[in-house]
């Protein structure tokens, strides 16, 4: 019988020791200014006006904590939360994880571990959630890209996508803030149609270009004819020409593979 492949997984011994769970009065917890980041600028004071107008239970993670020889609590993570807590005035205690450190050096380590550790979550994650969550915006899109034979890919690894698996979510988001459903709908079968059968490796320099240049002269592109400019080229070639204008112009990468594609555009179109 084989072994499970987590068996052959080596592993350290844990460190530290195991921290307890408990509910901590928002009075009793200090901050360190000699690691711990200012709150007092204009994004973290936004932060904090956030979470405490918007307080939600259940997406609340609980405060890491130390605590030192003397007994007292102090924060190793999750100041702007505590500064929400008390912003609101109506939260009493936070659930948190106390931890035992044997001095400030090694709580401001801990600091720099949790934070390198911390995986952002990118754009492809947040629309995952999103279409779980049934939010509107997202559905809309995913029926888009359904429509244009498009799937979304799995990560930001090009190497192992599909044929017709784009990752750019973040762009057609904006293309769909800024120029509705329909537009956004053309410039998914544009790409999808343009570069059929393909990896999309360069998708997103890509669409910004096609959405830029229907941002520009909108119904009055030919679809098909925008496809048959699209599909002259490889894909390689269009980003080649992109860099090349962006090189010259300094423009944004949207602006520039729209300069490019409709300049293609025109000279097809006088044919």
């Amino acid at each position: 019988m084989s072994r499970p492949a987590t068996s052959r997984l080596k592993v350290n011994a844990p460190l530290g020791l195991r921290p307890s769970l408990e509910n901590c009065r928002i009075g009793d917890l200090s901050i360190d200014a000699e690691y711990q980041r200012s709150t007092e600028g204009g994004s973290s004071q936004a932060l904090i006006r956030r979470i405490a107008m918007f307080w939600d239970w259940s997406l609340f993670h609980p405060l890491a904590l130390s605590r030192r020889a003397d007994g007292s609590l102090w924060v190793v993570d999750g100041q702007h939360r505590l500064a929400a807590a008390r912003l609101r005035g109506d939260i009493y205690d936070l659930p948190c994880v106390v931890s035992s450190y044997a001095n400030a050096a090694d709580e401001a380590a801990s600091f720099v571990a949790m934070n390198v550790q911390r995986r952002p979550l990118s754009a492809l994650d947040l629309f995952r959630a999103a279409q779980a969550a049934s939010d509107d915006q997202a559905e809309a899109i995913t029926a888009l890209l359904d429509r244009a034979d498009l799937t979304l890919a799995p990560h930001m690894n090009h190497i192992s996508w599909k044929p017709g698996m784009v990752s750019n979510i973040g762009g057609i988001q904006r293309c769909f803030k800024a120029h509705g459903k329909d537009m956004t709908g053309r410039a998914l079968l544009a790409l999808s149609r343009g570069f059929e059968g393909q990896v999309l490796r360069y998708c997103g320099t890509i669409f910004g270009g096609i959405a830029h240049l229907l941002g520009k002269i909108g119904d009055a592109v030919d679809l098909e004819l925008l496809v048959m400019v699209l599909s002259g080229a490889s894909q390689a070639e269009w980003m080649q020409e992109i860099k090349n204008e962006r090189a010259a112009t300094d423009k944004k990468w949207e602006i520039a593979a729209g300069a490019v594609l409709r300049r293609a555009y025109d000279e097809a179109d006088g044919e």
